[in-house]
């Protein structure tokens, strides 16, 4: 590679003036203009094609480039396919979490066939020497994770994955903000050298990526959590000792092969927060179904813990119907090495273990004991015919996967109606916590609860809880033996909402403040046998 310093002035005012850092296929420098007395500071990557271990006779022994032609057509993709790349990176510009693109210049060499490219990007500190003079604290780390999920979000919005998140991709502005570097020009390279087919840095790698299989950004959201653990493990990685001071080769390999083979990752040994260990946990889950779906989902796990609101569980994702996972590995159940007491699941049937959002609402399903008596007392004065489904009726899906269609049979406005809340209040909606894991667990828990109080009621009843759009949460009850309800018992079933209404809405209240919701509607869905809704009844706040 040539000696960068040659080329200044790059752009006409730009000077190298400085190493930063350099690897397998290029460098960083620092560089500096100065204008009208002010001095300017800019990061400067040079990038050489061909790299100085692809040569003409490695490449002509693959069958790659066996003559001049092929040969210059071979550094030509290698330009084509950096020049896409600092396309991409020009279209991430402006993202407070992504260092940001500056300006490039691609120069054809002069003595041989090939390029000298330069990027021009801002300069930071990287993460590696940023905390050698600011040691983080867990609060940072979780500032840090918030900010590369903000920049994984952006990656995901464009349907690329970065595949080497590590902390040498990782910096820090003069202001404490983290950014994530290295958009894929030395990927672009590293992947051109023979026998180099997986891309990323093998101790920060995800299980997925490291056999070639097909990945998604739950691959980087693992490399992510590999990076927090061993910020809060001492710099070491998953299953190395931390009471020596160096660890050999072979140790590291253990070490990853372990990790590979999806054994469950033991807690960071210097977190003293459970909360923010079970997040890192389930980043860094063996199988890609059972991390965070997304970014956003993590960024809100960590952003509620940081806000003080993560006195929730946070357990693995209910298990996806589907045995086959993307990936390509074969499925298996997981379970978190350290799930505290404090965060574990309650019991089914020990209600007074729940915390007390779930047992407010859950509460609210006592509701059914008077709608079951109502039906009871009131099934002596209609026909057999109310009685018994239709012949001609149809299945109705099991409870959780019906969508309610328009009602048919809609109540006249009852007394808890309210306006809805508007959406353009601050918190997260509704949907999008259902769509967590706490949302799911949370769900999990009430089904089972509110299913086993209908299981002992005389008239058999489902249950289920979903959303309705963004902001409307559906408690739905079926009917499995009754056909239609008439206006006294309506009447009925108002009148009992109406009476607990007080302690309906304090619930919902808690419910938002724990969980960090904005305000929503709760619905009560009671429909027939048959799945036609026989009464609805909202209660805002």
């Amino acid at each position: 590679m040539a000696d960068a310093a040659s080329f200044s002035p790059l752009w006409g005012e730009w000077y190298i003036k400085e190493l930063i850092g350099h690897g397998s296929f290029g460098a960083v420098y620092k560089a500096e203009k100065t204008e009208y007395g002010n001095t300017y500071v800019s990061a400067v990557k040079h990038l050489s094609i061909p790299p100085a271990n692809m040569t003409k006779t490695s490449l002509a022994a693959e069958g790659i480039a066996t003559d001049e032609h092929s040969w210059q057509m071979y550094c030509d993709t290698l330009r084509d396919q950096i020049i896409r790349e600092i396309n991409f990176c020009y279209t991430l510009r402006g993202n407070t979490n992504i260092v940001a693109y500056e300006d490039h210049c691609i120069i054809p060499k002069t003595d041989s066939i090939g390029y000298d490219i330069f990027i021009r990007m801002e300069l930071l500190t990287p993460l590696t020497q940023y905390m050698t003079e600011h040691p983080l604290t867990e609060q940072n780390v979780i500032e840090l994770g918030i900010a590369i999920c903000d920049a994984l979000e952006l990656l995901n919005r464009h349907h690329m994955i970065h595949r080497d998140i590590k902390p040498a991709n990782i910096f820090v502005n003069n202001m404490g903000t983290y950014k994530l570097g290295d958009f894929g020009e030395s990927k672009v390279l590293s992947g051109q050298s023979a026998g180099m087919t997986v891309r990323g840095t093998y101790s920060y790698m995800s299980p997925e990526i490291s056999k070639g299989a097909s990945a998604d950004i739950t691959a980087d959201i693992y490399s992510l959590g590999l990076v927090m653990y061993r910020l809060l493990n001492g710099n070491r990685a998953p299953f190395l000792p931390l009471n020596v001071p160096t660890v050999d080769v072979a140790a590291v390999e253990q070490s990853n092969i372990r990790r590979f083979s999806g054994e469950p990752l033991p807690p960071p040994a210097f977190c003293r927060n459970t909360a923010l260990t079970a997040i890192i946990q389930r980043a860094c889950a063996f199988y890609p179904q059972e991390r965070w779906h997304t970014p956003q989902e993590m960024k809100q796990a960590l952003t509620n813990l940081s806000n003080g609101m993560a006195a929730y569980s946070l357990p693995i994702p209910p298990h996806a119907a589907d045995p086959s996972m993307r990936g390509g590995y074969p499925y298996r159940t997981m379970t978190p090495s350290v799930m505290p007491q404090s965060m574990t699941p309650p019991p089914v049937g020990k209600k007074n273990k729940l915390p007390l959002v779930i047992g407010g609402i859950i509460g609210a399903v006592v509701l059914v004991g008077v709608i079951v008596t109502i039906v009871l007392v009131s099934r002596a004065n209609r026909s057999d015919k109310t009685d018994t489904p239709p012949a001609d009726s149809t299945a109705v899906s099991e409870p959780g996967t019906v969508v309610s269609q328009p009602s048919t049979v809609m109540s006249e406005p009852s007394t808890v109606l309210s306006q809805p809340a508007a959406s353009s209040v601050e918190g997260i909606s509704l949907r999008t916590f259902l769509a967590s894991a706490s949302g799911q667990a949370l769900q999990r828990t009430m089904q089972e609860q509110a299913q086993q109080q209908l299981d002992q009621s005389p008239v058999p009843m489902t249950f289920s809880m979903y959303a309705e759009g963004e902001d409307t949460l559906v408690y739905e009850y079926r009917y499995e033996a009754v056909v239609s309800l008439n206006e006294t018992q309506k009447a009925a079933v108002r009148k009992a909402m109406n009476e607990n209404l007080p302690t309906v809405q304090a619930e919902m209240r808690t419910f938002m403040s724990t969980y960090g919701i904005r305000p929503y509607t709760t619905l009560y869905r009671y429909k027939s046998t048959t799945g036609e809704v026989l009464i609805e009844l909202p209660v805002t706040l």
